[in-house]
């Protein structure tokens, strides 16, 4: 879906898949699909985590540190991979002339790191987030999780990047829920900004998470947004 939506809608951005699966079987589909749809797939080393969260900020930082200060883009970020356009978005707009672009967190602690003054941390879903290159590019971005100070995936770049400048620095995604009816069953989803369906973190009603609710949700998603379910790659 995420492929297939960056065809369909634009955004101003060149889509990258970067693989950190566990399972080489996974790792093959998922680069096959980039092959079909034209995106470039790069798989990642393993890492030392077994911890889904701590090892999805590992993997961040590494691409930051080994592969985008390296290719020095205007704009770079991350986008979770049940994250998807439903609808065109200018994300360098988004940016625009500010540091970054995300679904801001807040600290789930009332734990207060010390900046220039006394405030509750906040820092960007790590499944979607953008930067300006030029603002950061010389920061040491760091994306594992901090939950010392009550922060999940991407709160270690608080204390060395959120926390040194004003929060008016940064665009923040707004966040709404989108009540999805799928023959009878119905489940509110995150809608990121108006255009940005998110999968995950869905509150479902009982039975929603069943292998057929699973299959009717993907026909309706292709259905709605991506002009049938023809062009799906692999069937579920």
């Amino acid at each position: 879906m995420l492929t297939k939506a960056w065809q369909v809608f634009p955004t101003g951005t060149r889509l990258v898949v970067i693989d950190n699966s566990r399972s080489q079987e996974a790792r093959a589909s998922i680069e096959a699909i980039c092959a079909l749809r034209g995106v470039a797939y790069f798989g990642l080393p393993s890492n030392f985590e077994t911890n889904p969260s701590r090892s999805h900020g590992v993997s961040q930082t590494w691409i930051f540190h080994n592969i985008v200060k390296h290719l020095k883009p205007d704009l770079f970020g991350f986008i979770d991979h049940d994250c998807f356009p439903v609808g065109p978005i200018d994300i360098a707009q988004r940016v625009g002339g500010k540091i970054a672009y995300g679904l801001p967190l807040h600290a789930k602690t009332s734990y207060l790191y010390k900046a220039a003054e006394d405030e509750l941390g906040w820092y960007y879903w790590a499944g979607l987030c953008f930067y300006n290159f030029a603002a950061v590019e010389h920061a040491k971005l760091d994306f594992r999780n901090r939950l010392d100070i009550g922060m999940d995936t991407g709160g270690g770049n608080w204390p060395v990047l959120y926390s040194k400048h004003p929060v008016g620095e940064f665009e923040m995604a707004r966040k709404n829920r989108l009540a999805v009816n799928v023959e009878g069953t119905i489940a509110d989803y995150e809608l990121y900004d108006e255009v940005l369906f998110h999968v995950g973190g869905a509150s479902y009603r009982s039975g929603a998470k069943t292998a057929d609710y699973r299959r009717l949700l993907s026909d309706h998603i292709w259905n709605t947004y991506l002009g049938g379910t023809e062009d799906r790659l692999i069937s579920i």
